[in-house]
């Protein structure tokens, strides 16, 4: 698949990190609980595969 490519294995450890840490340190979440790291998850599962959408659909576009 081409999803697993490491750009985009990147892209998905980057916005698991990115959002989890301006949530904490902005003082939304403040509990390191299991819904913090299953919004962390999903919102990286979610990013990632629009990321991939986009430059799929760019791609097929671009030919």
């Amino acid at each position: 698949m081409k999803i697993f490519q490491t750009r985009y294995l990147i892209f998905f450890l980057v916005m698991l990190i990115i959002p989890g840490t301006v949530s904490y340190f902005g003082g939304w979440d403040t509990n390191l609980d299991y819904l913090f790291a299953l919004k962390a998850f999903s919102i990286a599962f979610f990013m990632t595969v629009l990321y991939y959408l986009l430059v799929k659909n760019y791609s097929e576009r671009k030919r």
